[in-house]
């Protein structure tokens, strides 16, 4: 690990700083280990279980199990195979806004790396966050075959609990991930995360489930293939949910099935 990665990395729980030994990372205020995985830090461990209520654990439980299962062809989906090139387009763009480049930033919920391989393209330090680390050595696989894995950190964490420094990064993305957290409560706790790794100044880009005349038909709120649990934001829903921890300047739909909000992270 080297020093720009623990520079940024920080305990889930105390956000204090972390030290190196071995094939572990250990919190230099409560002392909770945290090991390494091939090369992948990982912070999902069983204490996050106390700081969740049992439904709330058990839903992430069952997401984590259903996307390490599908990690292998979750990449060949036909949905994201037409839907990426306008993700990519409009979010990159929200993201972006009158910016031309970044020098850190990071993806909540980057998965096997489909939407994080394009905003790489935009940052001098890349970092991936994701519940599932079968999906992250994908994500591992794909940034080695494309020369990236350098400048590159890939993190096995909870989006509501962080394991990074407190505002430490220019730009945050969340791709459609927030509409797979399991409660209003946790929901809330992600973007708040997401504000208070953000610098100050820093640029966001969140999407979600779109609950509109087209994806009403799929329900409101529901359970995935294999148990992911899901649920779609009206309008005023979404931009309650972003605009309550960060300033909302741009307010969009992708297409009627996904809402992107973004913005700058107040001074």
């Amino acid at each position: 690990m080297t020093d720009w990665q623990l520079e940024l990395l920080a305990c889930p729980f105390e956000h204090a700083a972390l030290r190196l030994e071995g094939k572990q990372l250990v919190c230099q205020e409560c002392g909770r280990k945290f090991p390494i995985v091939d090369g992948i830090p990982s912070f999902v461990v069983p204490d996050l279980a106390q700081v969740h209520d049992e439904k709330e654990w058990l839903w992430k439980q069952s997401e984590m199990k259903a996307r390490n299962e599908q990690a292998v062809f979750y990449d060949r989906l036909l949905g994201l195979i037409f839907l990426t090139p306008f993700e990519v387009r409009m979010t990159v763009s929200a993201l972006l806004g009158d910016r031309k480049r970044f020098e850190t930033l990071v993806e909540v919920g980057c998965g096997t790396g489909r939407m994080l391989q394009h905003f790489a393209k935009h940052a001098d330090f890349v970092v991936g966050a994701d519940i599932s680390l079968e999906s992250l050595k994908r994500c591992q696989e794909r940034f080695k075959r494309l020369g990236l894995l350098e400048r590159t950190l890939l993190v096995h964490a909870d989006a509501s609990f962080l394991p990074f420094r407190s505002q430490c990064f220019d730009a945050v993305a969340s791709c459609q991930m927030i509409e797979h957290v399991p409660s209003h409560r946790m929901r809330n706790r992600v973007v708040s995360e997401i504000a208070r790794i953000l610098k100050p100044n820093g640029r966001f880009a969140i999407s979600g489930y779109h609950y509109s005349l087209l994806t009403r038909w799929f329900g409101k709120e529901g359970v995935h293939e294999g148990g992911i649990y899901f649920f779609r934001f009206t309008r005023e829903e979404f931009l309650e949910l972003v605009g309550s921890h960060l300033r909302v300047e741009n307010l969009r739909t992708i297409f009627g099935y996904a809402w992107l909000a973004s913005g700058v992270k107040g001074s």
